[in-house]
């Protein structure tokens, strides 16, 4: 197995978690992986690059593609952001090269406690970059918050 994340940070502490896992630093757009090699991929909350997937995947290899839900940590936008902006509409099609074996959401809420666990989590998100001062200054001074989960999994398989 073999993880990769675009952040050196996010892998150096992936890398603390499990010694036998592989981590490398890397992008979707260019796998550090030989085509036909890998059974499944996993895309977490990232940017997928479907004809890399395909190159890297073996015959009937899987995707395991995991996307925000319109209602994801909806509570913590609402604080940090002045609105919102409305959900874009997805495709339910399947990526070329792809069959859509399923899509399944899930969602339930997540209470978290502590200034740290909740900068925690606005730290391994993209909003961490895109609020501004004032809603980052908002979350910091929280000591408690509850939030939804709101995922989609998306299940592919290569053709």
């Amino acid at each position: 197995m073999v993880g990769l994340d675009i952040s050196k940070w996010a892998v150096l502490a992936a890398a603390k978690q499990d010694k036998q896992l592989s981590w490398v630093v890397g992008s979707n757009a260019n796998l550090p992986v030989l085509p036909g090699t890998l059974d499944a991929v996993l895309c977490l909350f990232g940017f997928p690059v479907y004809g890399e997937f395909h190159r890297v995947l073996k015959s009937g290899g899987l995707v395991l593609q995991v996307d925000a839900g319109p209602d994801h940590l909806r509570e913590l936008r609402e604080i940090i952001y002045p609105e919102l902006k409305p959900e874009k509409t997805r495709s339910e099609a399947a990526p070329e090269g792809f069959k859509l074996g399923a899509s399944e959401p899930v969602r339930h809420t997540l209470t978290l406690t502590g200034q740290e666990t909740i900068a925690d989590l606005l730290a391994m998100t993209p909003h961490l970059y895109r609020a501004s001062a004032e809603g980052r200054e908002r979350a910091a001074k929280l000591n408690e918050l509850t939030v939804t989960v709101d995922v989609v999994l998306h299940h592919y398989t290569k053709l």
